[in-house]
């Protein structure tokens, strides 16, 4: 074949899925080199190297500590994989697993693929969606584009009307409200949470099993802790059709060989406060917008505690054409095609704008504007120097360092000069960034320190800087004495942070807790 063909792309937390929309057949799910359309989200570290998919799999059940699949979780964050000295981040891991997904598309299709659309949890942040587009470029998709899980599984459902779709996966949980109408789909808002999933109702199993069976419960970082998460999961989906299953304590594990009863209630038992939570979010939604639909997807929606719930407390949810694991990846290979036959308009799912000298924010797109958006700022240099612009997400007073996604430092800007800050929200939540400086009738571009998809990382020196100047500046109002002690924290602070670089991220979240209690007791 010597058509460009544009692949789906469903990267769970535990199983990966491929599809391909093909003009006059329609969206098919791909295999992979095993024949399986579902692809462990899995990655191992082997004497061959890094691994991904069925390999990794298997290495679980012999090596289960030097494997990893909940990589998606960490995107965005400074967690990383050490491994006989060396380590791996998040993007750093998900790169073998996504050029075997890219391979067996290729093997599938006889085709070169290049383009792809990879769904995202509803609620990822800019630095999410742009981890995650630059691991895809790095592992051979030269044309990323991003979609919301939900909204790329409400997309596969094809109905008109008002209606609400919950994502309940195996590492987050997310729904949104969608709108549907002659094929064109606006979604009025979203929700979700990246510590919701099923992946926790396997935990909460794995240690009431540990316990049945008197086997030592798994610390962390214990390698017997993925081989329980594995048991515990097939028990999970074995309760889903049968009120009871035997679980038989598998070998290398205390008491290996050893029977224990599992019953659906007491799963249920556990389970019970999450389900609680997801309700109080479902509830909430449907009380503000009245749709007249309810749909589930995601592995985790068929737990049948969830379906009855949602049934009693809400409305009975919809049965679907597509299986509940199908639809975002078939949803995201339908999206390659918008505008074809269809339309999707999302919407903004985290506010975006720029700091003050207080820590206030200046809102340039609020959450829930429609995609693509775009917000201008203009600034005004008063004396030579330096303009620096802290972009940050979310809406209240920055507290926290995980909402700055970067601070700009604009140099030798002149007394008088216009500078124009440009943002832009792709259909997919990707944050593009670009300066101009206008002096008389010039205008000059500045070249961004980013990544390919426009998604700026954070100056770690820089936020150090003005948060130490932010904390000498609230600390004028107190006693000489005191200013001294927050001299000292501060100075003790920097050299923490030079001395051991992995503890920058805990250094910059202290001061911040320290700016937080200051502004409290500074308050009238």
């Amino acid at each position: 074949m010597s058509e460009d063909f544009t692949i789906g792309v469903d990267l769970g937390t535990r199983y990966a899925q491929l599809a391909v929309d093909i003009p006059g057949r329609g969206v098919e799910l791909i295999p992979n080199r095993w024949g399986q359309t579902k692809i462990p989200s899995m990655v191992a570290f082997t004497k061959d190297g890094l691994v991904a998919g069925e390999e990794a799999s298997r290495a679980a059940l012999t090596s289960p500590d030097m494997v990893w699949w909940d990589m998606k979780r960490h995107l965005g964050t400074d967690w990383v994989a050490r491994v006989h000295g060396r380590t791996y981040t998040p993007e750093e891991l998900l790169l073998p697993l996504l050029s075997i997904l890219r391979e067996d598309a290729e093997a599938h299709l006889r085709a070169f693929v290049s383009s792809c659309v990879l769904a995202v949890p509803a609620h990822f942040s800019f630095l999410e969606r742009g981890a995650l587009s630059r691991a895809a470029r790095q592992a051979g998709f030269d044309r990323v584009r991003i979609v919301n899980e939900p909204t790329a599984a409400a997309l596969s459902t094809g109905i008109d009307g008002r209606f609400l779709i919950i994502d309940f996966g195996a590492g987050t949980l997310d729904m949104s409200l969608v709108e549907g109408e002659g094929g064109v789909f606006q979604v009025i808002e979203s929700h979700g949470r990246k510590d919701i999933g099923g992946l926790d109702l396997d935990r909460l199993l794995a240690e009431r099993m540990c316990r049945n069976a008197g086997v030592p419960l798994s610390r962390p970082g214990d390698p017997r802790a993925t081989l329980m998460m594995l048991e515990a999961e097939t028990v999970k989906i074995e309760l889903s059709s049968a009120n009871r299953v035997v679980w038989r304590v598998p070998a290398g594990l205390s008491g290996g060989g050893k029977s224990v009863e599992v019953s659906r209630a007491e799963f249920e038992s556990l389970i019970k406060p999450i389900m609680e939570d997801i309700l109080i979010m479902v509830e909430k939604m449907w009380r503000k917008y009245s749709p007249k639909r309810l749909l589930t997807v995601g592995g985790s929606s068929r737990v049948p505690m969830l379906r009855r719930m949602l049934s009693e407390r809400v409305r009975e949810p919809d049965r679907t054409r597509l299986r509940p694991e199908d639809a975002v990846a078939t949803g995201s290979a339908m999206y390659a095609h918008q505008g074809r036959e269809r339309l999707l308009i999302d919407v903004l799912s985290k506010s975006l704008g720029i700091m003050n000298s207080d820590g206030g924010v200046v809102l340039l797109l609020r959450k829930g504007s429609p995609l693509p958006a775009e917000a201008r700022q203009i600034f005004t240099a008063y004396g030579n120097g330096a303009i620096e612009v802290t972009i940050v997400q979310g809406e209240r007073k920055v507290r926290s360092i995980g909402r700055v996604l970067q601070t700009l430092t604009i140099d030798k800007v002149s007394d008088g000069e216009i500078v124009e800050v440009f943002f832009r929200v792709d259909g997919g939540g990707l944050l593009h960034v670009e300066v101009k400086r206008k002096k008389k009738t010039s205008r000059k571009t500045i070249a961004l320190d980013s990544d390919e998809s426009g998604v700026v990382a954070c100056d770690l020196p820089t936020e150090m800087r003005l948060r130490e100047e932010r904390i000498a500046r609230l600390s004028m109002s107190y006693p000489d004495n005191f200013q001294a002690r927050l001299l000292n924290i501060t100075r003790d602070a920097r050299s923490l942070r030079n001395d051991d670089p992995s503890l920058q991220w805990q250094v910059l979240e202290t001061l911040d807790r320290m700016i937080s209690e200051l502004e409290q007791v500074a308050s009238p």
